[in-house]
């Protein structure tokens, strides 16, 4: 069903507050009766301009029940509610924050690889000299 409707928006929809390429049917959670269907929509624009689509997505329900029927053989097509999908939106800032906490990783190492390349060392040697391990015993012993 999140495909079909997903299809529907992109090819059968020609509302302007509608834009396809910024439009996507994450989810659907059809109710227990059958009778029901929220389709949960990530929209990635502006937050004005989410709630213009999910209203026009509501506007254009029973277009898109019609549609719908026409491509699935159910006894009783559901009634569609557009719902902006949050949790889709918590997950891309989620993915964006770890990426940006990468990219500074990867500049401090940068960084400190450029520092120890113009002292004259490898990345991740030391001035001092640490015995290898296992063989601090081994002086000990003797």
């Amino acid at each position: 069903m999140r495909q079909i409707v997903g299809e529907l928006i992109l090819t059968k929809l020609s509302d302007p507050r509608i834009d396809p390429a910024r439009t996507s049917v994450t989810r659907v959670e059809i109710g227990e009766d059958l009778l029901t269907a929220k389709v949960y929509v990530s929209v990635m624009d502006t937050e004005g301009r989410q709630n213009r689509t999910i209203q026009a997505l509501s506007h254009a329900s029973g277009h898109v029940q019609e549609l719908m029927a026409r491509k699935m053989t159910l006894r009783h097509t559901p009634v569609l509610t557009f719902v902006l999908d949050a949790e889709f939106k918590k997950t891309l800032e989620t993915l964006d924050i770890i990426q940006r906490v990468a990219d500074e990783i990867q500049q401090k190492d940068q960084a400190r690889i450029e520092v120890a390349s113009q002292a004259g060392q490898a990345p991740g040697q030391s001035d001092e000299q640490t015995p290898p391990p296992g063989n601090a015993n081994q002086d000990q012993r003797s």
